[in-house]
């Protein structure tokens, strides 16, 4: 089975394809072939197996030539029925010839023309990757940082702008939003993942109207590519300790009809530390839970699905370093304690007309469930999400493949129930707050695809949605690609995203202190004054592949705009206070980012890239900078491996190296104490993260690493932190690293690697 992916190179609308599909192996080894080209007897259709030695073919009787370098090419009759048919080539003696086939850790599209940018098994590897929040530490084109000095919790920058303005999906589905908007990006531990696909700007309608600085999509390993067992350990000085476990054990079962994988993960830490000897715990103490079910059917006559069982279960506990919130005198200290309990339901439903590969229909759903609930110092919150969605997708043709259509419907219903509140009364001036919103949404989206000749490709997208709410919007996309020549491209794209604000879990940093939650007047926030936010989004890619003295190099520019019409501004510039209110005036961000690849000898990759960033708004103090964001940074990641011997045994290094420059400190941050308007900067410093793996064999594989090398920390980042129960108590104003030098070790243990 396998997602029909909708206008051509878009990977935005999975629907199924009518598609058998091989694997093909070595004979004798039965180790998977890649690189197997793979054609009709006619020659009219050719494809090549992938890195596992799979490829598809249309659900159609005829005989198929398979050829590969160092084989005896071989024809078959192909009925277009079975699964995952097995292909066996009987291998020629070709001593003195060895060909090996790299696939890169991060690979750059030049056809897809929303400029996807693939992370691979390969990259996730280079770092821990505890979860999705740790999986961007080697990417240089989104930022990862914590959102205060207290909890521990990270978020994600892309183009400048919050990770709550980045689309995320799980599987093509809306995954990280709502009251998850900054927490969800725990709730994907690494090994879970099989690819990440990362494209900035405006993404395809599609998947809705959320999408502004980009769209990230996370593909789970699934029963068609999940390891059939696979166990992997971790552990690190900070004191976090986890454990990942991925069963499939009917991946290699052509027949079955139903197959299921499971993934389950645990973390653990109850280590108290405080390096920096201000009074409160370096990392959190935190027990999570994650469980993961998916099956997948596979029909007759073009149908298929594929269905998803999740439940999560996080417990959080950071603040004081004597804080335990079981004990009666303790639980008087500031502290933060969070349980959070989440459940999800969703299914995809697809079917392909026969003998029209290029026509087909598909369901998509989804159901949730979220309650979270506890104490951030001296307010109590309690926060329900209820979500469910439907979409359901129509994908055909228009004469020929060069005018090809997806149609479809949405539909929305969501709950959200929200309070900050206090048991007793507080030592400080702080407010209650409730919120309870309901939302449905019904909506319907077209969009064309135009493919005149291999140079072009251009999108056009249109979604017109009523939100119960905010009334009836349309929102216009549009994508362009131009191929210069074979090996560079230029693409364009413009389009409109809009969101609704979870104003207090979008902001959660700002729980970790005791400011006070007000309007722009400076009077109690009424959270249902706040209007959606919107914002135009338009950038320009050039992507160029080379060879550099006969080796593979690549070089990507691009430049983007994103301008808000509508926004939620929060505003820290005022001592004790944080201030939300609807924008008056300008919000922009300017983004300009080059980016390198290339290999000098074999095994050895280096990707070097540099960002500027001009992120502004309009304040009620003046038109100012983003705080807390700096405009320059400078990347490099430089990886090696040794040659694998005879037993499939190999070392590998990966260095990721980064310099982060000056950022302009809040007005209410004045470290110095200088005069009213004195504007104040965080230095720049560099963090290096390094990491060695041994790989034993096939099946298991060691490693180790080290976060923050430099050893570099923000010291006295908690404002009073000696007196918690001051109103001008705060974490939540961090610009540089909380922690310093951790070491972690681990361990990837795969039973029935392909080979076996």
């Amino acid at each position: 089975m396998k997602w029909f992916v909708v206008l051509g190179l878009l990977l935005s609308a999975p629907l199924f394809h009518a598609q058998s599909s091989g694997i093909v192996r070595d004979g004798r080894t039965l180790d998977r072939l890649v690189g197997c080209v793979v054609y009709d007897i006619n020659g009219q259709k050719s494809t090549t197996t992938d890195g596992n030695g799979r490829f598809e073919w249309p659900s159609e009787e005829t005989l198929l030539v398979f050829k590969a370098l160092g084989y005896k090419s071989d024809t078959i009759f192909w009925n277009g029925i079975e699964q995952d048919q097995f292909i066996d080539l009987i291998g020629e003696v070709l001593n003195e010839v060895q060909v090996v086939e790299r696939r890169g850790a991060t690979e750059l599209s030049l056809l897809n023309p929303q400029g996807f940018q693939t992370l691979g098994k390969k990259e996730l590897c280079k770092a821990a990757c505890c979860n999705l929040s740790e999986s961007f530490e080697t990417n240089a084109s989104i930022d990862a940082a914590f959102t205060d000095a207290i909890t521990g919790t990270k978020q994600i920058r892309m183009l400048g702008l919050d990770g709550k303005y980045t689309q995320i999906m799980f599987d093509n589905l809306p995954g990280v939003r709502g009251l998850a908007s900054t927490y969800g990006l725990t709730y994907v531990p690494g090994p879970f993942i099989h690819e990440i696909h990362i494209a900035k700007g405006a993404g395809s309608v599609t998947a809705g109207y959320e999408s502004i600085a980009g769209q990230i999509n996370v593909s789970h390993k699934n029963p068609d590519n999940a390891e059939r067992f696979f166990l992997n350990g971790y552990i690190g000085s900070g004191g976090r300790t986890e454990l990942n476990l991925v069963l499939n054990p009917w991946s290699t079962s052509n027949q079955k009809k139903w197959t299921t994988s499971l993934m389950a993960h645990g973390a653990y830490s109850q280590l108290r530390r405080d390096m920096n000897e201000d009074g409160f715990l370096d990392n959190p103490l935190f027990t999570n839970l994650i469980v993961r079910n998916e099956w997948r059917w596979k029909g007759n006559g073009g149908w298929a699905g594929q269905y998803t069982l999740g439940a999560s279960y996080f417990s959080n506990t950071s603040g004081e370093k004597e804080y335990n919130p079981l004990d009666q005198i303790k639980a008087q200290l500031w502290g933060v304690n969070l349980r959070t309990k989440r459940y999800e339901i969703s299914g995809k439903t697809g079917y392909v007309f026969e003998n029209k590969d290029w026509k087909s229909f598909g369901t998509q759903f989804s159901v949730l469930h979220h309650n979270q609930a506890g104490n951030y110092g001296y307010r109590h919150y309690a926060g329900e999400q209820v979500s469910a969605r439907l979409n359901l997708l129509f994908a055909s043709r228009i004469l020929s493949d060069q005018h090809k259509f997806v149609v479809g419907l949405t539909g929305v219903a969501e709950s959200y129930d929200e309070r900050v509140f206090f048991t007793e009364f507080p030592p400080v001036n702080l407010e209650s707050l409730d919120q309870f919103r309901q939302e449905l949404v019904a909506g319907g989206f077209a969009e064309y695809t135009f493919s005149p000749n291999e140079n072009w490709i251009i999108v056009a997208g249109a979604r017109a949605d009523h939100h119960n709410l905010f009334g009836s919007f349309v929102t216009p996309r549009l994508h362009a690609r131009y191929s210069v020549s074979k090996r560079s491209s230029l693409k364009f794209m413009t389009g409109q995203g809009r969101r609704v604000p979870n104003a207090l879990m979008d902001n959660v940093g700002l729980f970790a202190s005791n400011r006070q939650i007000l309007d722009r007047d400076g009077l109690p926030l009424d959270l249902s004054t706040l209007d959606m936010e919107v914002a135009w989004n338009s950038g320009v890619i050039w992507s160029h592949k080379l060879k550099v003295a006969h080796r593979d190099a690549s070089i990507s520019v691009d430049a983007y705009r994103t301008s808000f019409q509508q926004q939620v501004v929060v505003d820290f510039e005022t001592q004790q206070q944080v201030k939300m209110y609807n924008l008056i005036g300008r919000s922009f961000s300017n983004s300009f980012q080059v980016e390198t690849q290339y290999s000098p000898v074999r095994r050895l990759d280096v990707r070097m890239a540099y960002r500027w960033l001009e992120v502004k708004s309009d304040y009620a103090s003046g038109f100012l900078d983003k705080p807390l964001l700096n405009k320059h940074r400078a990347f490099m990641n430089v990886a090696y491996e040794t040659k694998t011997s005879a037993r499939g045994s190999k070392w590998s290094a990966d260095v990721t190296a980064q310099w982060i420059s000056k950022k302009r400190l809040p007005a209410s941050q004045n470290l110095h104490h200088e005069a009213p308007g004195t504007v104040n900067y965080s230095q720049d410093f560099v963090q290096v993260h390094a990491q060695i793996t041994r790989v034993f064999s096939a099946k298991m594989e060691m490693y180790f690493g080290v976060e923050n090398l430099t050893n570099f920390m923000v010291h006295d980042l908690i404002v009073s932190a000696e007196n918690p129960q001051d109103q001008s108590f705060d974490s939540s104003l961090i610009w540089g690293p909380v922690f310093g030098r951790m070491y972690y070790f681990g361990f990837r243990w795969n039973l029935f690697p392909v080979s076996d």
